[in-house]
């Protein structure tokens, strides 16, 4: 559907060359930071897609922001990071949610409150609880943190 970060993200001019000469549609944007770092790319025409990922754009209310300049939320994260993608997401323009975390053989156990896997033929099971829906399963977390490196307060 697209090519991302054909040349370095933040070479913002070398960005608008690439997408003002391919067909290609051209994106970017996981490593932008708050709506204003997509300003300049925005601006000058540079991309076809913007990509902001959540978890590091500035949480759920700024991807809001972002999202409404934006085609397609970027998600690399756990399943928790993807259902809050996935709640961002439900945007008029919204064209689909790049994600590629599901590899880790535990993603679908790290949380609760679903019944089955998080993501099924493509898409993206949005639980109807209050929040985002699901909770940390602390249990495999755990199981899972890498040793010496501390989990959360402790």
């Amino acid at each position: 559907m697209w090519l991302e970060d054909p040349v370095p993200p933040e070479n913002i001019e070398a960005m608008r060359r690439v997408t003002q000469n391919t067909r290609t549609p051209i994106s970017s944007g996981e490593n932008y930071y708050l709506r204003f770092g997509f300003r300049e790319a925005l601006g000058k025409g540079a991309l076809d897609v913007i990509a902001p990922d959540l978890q590091k754009c500035g949480g759920l209310l700024e991807s809001r922001k972002i999202a409404d300049m934006a085609d397609a939320p970027h998600c690399i994260a756990s399943p928790i990071g993807t259902v809050a993608s996935a709640h961002v997401a439900a945007i008029p323009n919204f064209l689909a949610l790049k994600c590629h975390g599901m590899s880790v053989p535990f993603w679908n156990d790290v949380v609760t409150g679903f019944d089955g896997p998080v993501i099924e033929d493509g898409y993206v099971k949005v639980p109807e609880a209050p929040g985002l829906g699901i909770e940390l399963n602390e249990e495999v977390a755990r199981e899972y943190a890498r040793p010496g490196e501390p989990f959360f307060e402790e």
